[in-house]
């Protein structure tokens, strides 16, 4: 009988271990499916070396953010809790600040922030982004960086239909668009030569930003792409 109650006993506990590492090794699944959420008291901020410039690494409060961002590349949103930071961004790979600023974010704001030199004294452009408010729709924004160049539209690579308008420098213009794969140019204000083309294929509930910036020889360039968070590690 004492032999019987000690089976007994032996694979209950079995079972409760069995179960144990059961719920543990589903939680740990569950935290690798999903990753935590950040805090709601966050702001989001990305970077885009606008000029000729690079590549360089991004520091943040002196921590390591970003590494080689390339010349005329934006960065995911970093996500960076509400209050004052500081933006330090070294040539890729050495110690040695090239350039830093100071930045004030606020809660559940998202910001560009746009360096078109890496001189020592240079104050970057700081842009408030817009969300995307309609799921249905794509948002498509447009940002004005090249220093030379005056106000400008955006059209159709036809030219028939004006996106936006008047559009000047240091500035952005936004507008929520049917999803569709479309060709655009940017042209100075009121005229309907190209200074550059661009192609987005957009998707439901997308927010796509088209970078104008001086490319080589002095003409201007353009780079797309979609609005991403990083990763949050909750770290």
């Amino acid at each position: 009988m004492q032999i019987q109650g000690f089976r007994r006993f032996f694979q209950s506990s079995c079972a409760l271990l069995l179960t144990g590492l059961c719920s543990l090794a589903q939680a740990q699944q569950a935290g690798l499916l999903y990753d935590p959420e950040p805090p709601l008291d966050s702001a989001y901020v990305r970077i885009i070396v606008a000029s000729r410039e690079g590549p360089v690494d991004v520091l943040v409060d002196g921590r390591p953010r970003i590494q080689k961002l390339g010349v005329t590349e934006a960065s995911e949103f970093m996500v960076l809790s509400a209050g004052p930071h500081t933006i330090a961004l070294h040539p890729a790979g050495k110690p040695t600040a090239q350039l830093s600023t100071q930045l004030n974010v606020t809660k559940g704001r998202a910001l560009t922030v746009a360096f078109t030199s890496l001189k020592a004294n240079t104050t970057p452009i700081v842009i408030e982004d817009k969300t995307n408010s309609n799921k249905l729709k794509a948002l498509l924004a447009v940002y004005h960086l090249d220093t030379k160049i005056g106000p400008v539209d955006i059209l159709t690579a036809d030219g028939n239909t004006k996106v936006l308008t008047g559009i000047t420098h240091g500035t952005s213009a936004s507008i929520q668009v049917n999803p569709i794969d479309v060709e655009l140019m940017a042209a100075k204000t009121g005229e309907k030569s190209p200074l550059v083309k661009t192609s987005l294929k957009m998707t439901q509930g997308g927010t796509y930003s088209v970078f104008l910036m001086a490319g080589e020889n002095g003409k201007m360039t353009a780079k797309v792409g979609l609005n991403k968070i990083e990763r949050y590690t909750g770290k």
